[in-house]
């Protein structure tokens, strides 16, 4: 089977994550409509709210240890073998739960499922961070995000259509189906290459610089955009071994790269998008709607068509995430997901009082929830810990902050029904209010990462001793500086007209921890690639052309 390069390759890349997070969203939906079944209840043994919070959200405890086991797992065995293991794991729990008969092997069922999960959610965002360019990596995890919601949306209506189905198969099916992704996933994990990044890292040079030339040309190894990401991601190792970052315990030292800072933004974006409300209305969507006054087959239809709205939020950020940023999304999102919660929350207050004409402003601000948390906090709590941490520590950093995401997961999933049992429509207006204390930190503490390689971002938390020592020393920021002259010289081609829509100039950060932005920030001669990468071997793209002479429609 032929190679697949460029283009090809970066839309496999994205479409495996996709899949992986497909698998996610519909795992996330499909107890919605399992634990509003009669049938499953009956065999659960009619579980009191307590237990039946248990059964849901025990999956996350599984899920959280299959993330934190991938610190040690994805470094040793590379990012392909580990979402190879996590789908064996998750296949092995599906069935489990599929066969199962009564409420603790289900429990045993969906913590098994939980730990393989638990290690693609750790995994792939760290696989496509790895292989995307600087300028498309929050499109592309923005893609996959939204392929999240579209397994929400295929569970809402899988279990829609069994609902007319009496007997057990109405709830075994759809926990049997979850494997047809997984083996998916599996398979394609197949074709795809190893993350360059932990090729190099652990000495496969020669395949690290094999990887970057099958995703920016046809396999030119000495290509000048490839010669400027080889050396800056063996300078950003480099600079890591100096420093002796390697293990669990130095992400929670401050040491000269700020591990600590890194880990808790990571851990943090992931609590704030839990502790937002998502998972008080994923999970029990179809009883926040019978809530609303619903009959269950009108509360599973109107699940569904809410998991299409979901959808088209999820879409937008592949649009605005790299020409807004992260911090603008962030902003946007949690005050979008505080109005609406408060409005819900006044309108269920509304409802319990007795006035049925409350109900729809529930229904259509759920569902406007949905969008905005879709438009924005679904994907970023994602993307921002894959981005943060360094090469050594990106595996193990992004296992800490998935765990938080999967504890903060649990703790929701496990209070909602006491919470909508007792506390009623406060629940909504206590998430509502969270929302807006979330502001804070993020106005305080979290930079703006769009246009920035993953090399410069490691540089960027450093100390401004570190910060001097890459600018003197080392090429990081040359795969910058090489797309900088690539757009500027598509720039100047371009009808004057036209350029005023042009997003290649470098994001401006604020309230930044350092304002490290490149390697050379006040270079002015840009006439030669060498020039502007710092790049030492003397190439030109002329005599690469000339002697390789690659394909014309190379995507360099």
């Amino acid at each position: 089977m032929a190679k697949l390069k460029g283009k090809s390759l970066f839309a496999a890349s994205t479409l495996l994550a996709a899949i992986g997070f497909l698998l996610f969203g519909y795992d996330q939906g499909v107890m919605s409509g399992v634990v509003a079944n009669d049938l499953f209840k009956s065999t659960m043994g009619n579980p009191d709210s307590a237990l039946m919070g248990a059964i849901v959200s025990l999956y996350e405890i599984g899920c959280m240890v299959g993330a934190l086991s991938t610190g040690k797992i994805g470094d040793a065995l590379g990012r392909r073998k580990t979402i190879r293991l996590g789908c064996s794991i998750l296949i092995i729990g599906a069935i489990i739960q599929t066969a199962a008969i009564n409420s603790p092997m289900m429990i045993v069922a969906r913590i098994i499922t939980g730990v393989g999960n638990g290690m693609n959610t750790a995994t792939i965002p760290v696989y496509q961070a790895e292989l995307s360019p600087p300028k498309s990596r929050g499109t592309h995890v923005a893609f996959e995000a939204s392929l999240l919601a579209v397994g929400v949306t295929i569970a809402y209506w899988l279990e829609y259509g069994l609902y007319f189905v009496e007997s057990e198969v109405a709830w075994r099916f759809p926990l049997a189906f979850q494997m047809v992704f997984a083996i998916i996933l599996c398979v394609a994990s197949f074709i795809l290459p190893e993350s360059p990044r932990w090729l190099q890292s652990h000495g496969f040079e020669d395949e690290c610089k094999v990887v970057l030339a099958r995703l920016w040309t046809d396999e030119v190894v000495d290509h000048p955009r490839c010669i400027a990401e080889w050396e800056e991601i063996r300078d950003g190792i480099e600079l890591e071994r100096r420093e002796g970052v390697s293990s669990y315990k130095e992400l929670f030292k401050k040491g000269r790269l700020n591990n600590r800072y890194r880990v808790l933004l990571g851990m943090g974006g992931q609590l704030i998008q839990q502790f937002g409300g998502i998972n008080v209305i994923s999970y029990y969507l179809t009883d926040v709607f019978k809530q609303a006054g619903m009959s269950t087959e009108m509360a599973m239809l109107m699940t569904g068509i809410d998991g299409i709205i979901y959808f088209i939020g999820a879409c937008t950020p592949i649009y605005t995430i790299d020409r807004l940023g992260r911090r603008k999304l962030m902003y946007w999102g949690l005050i979008g997901q505080a109005v609406t919660l408060l409005i819900v929350g006044g309108c269920q207050y509304l409802v319990e009082q007795g006035n049925t004409n409350a109900s729809p402003g529930v229904i259509v601000f759920v569902m406007v929830y949905n969008f905005v948390f879709g438009a924005a906090w679904l994907g970023l709590a994602w993307l921002y810990p894959s981005e943060i941490f360094t090469t050594g520590l990106r595996a193990k950093g992004n296992s800490m902050s998935t765990a938080a995401n999967w504890l903060g997961n649990f703790i929701v999933a496990m209070i909602a029904p006491v919470l909508f049992e007792y506390a009623r429509y406060w629940t909504f207006l206590l998430f509502g209010i969270l929302n807006v204390v979330f502001l804070i930190p993020i106005y305080l503490w979290y930079p703006e990462t769009k246009g920035k390689s993953l090399e410069e971002i490691e540089v960027l938390f450093a100390s401004e001793e570190v910060q001097n020592d890459c600018r003197s020393l080392s090429h990081i920021g040359s795969v910058s500086a090489y797309d900088s002259k690539r757009d500027a010289e598509s720039l100047a081609q371009r009808p004057p007209s036209s350029r005023m829509f042009s997003y290649g100039s470098r994001p401006t950060s604020r309230r930044m921890p350092s304002s490290y932005s490149g390697v050379y920030p006040k270079m002015e001669n840009q006439n030669s690639i060498a020039d502007i990468g710092q790049i030492k071997r003397n190439y030109s793209e002329k005599d690469v052309i000339i002697n390789h002479q690659p394909n014309p429609k190379q995507n360099d």
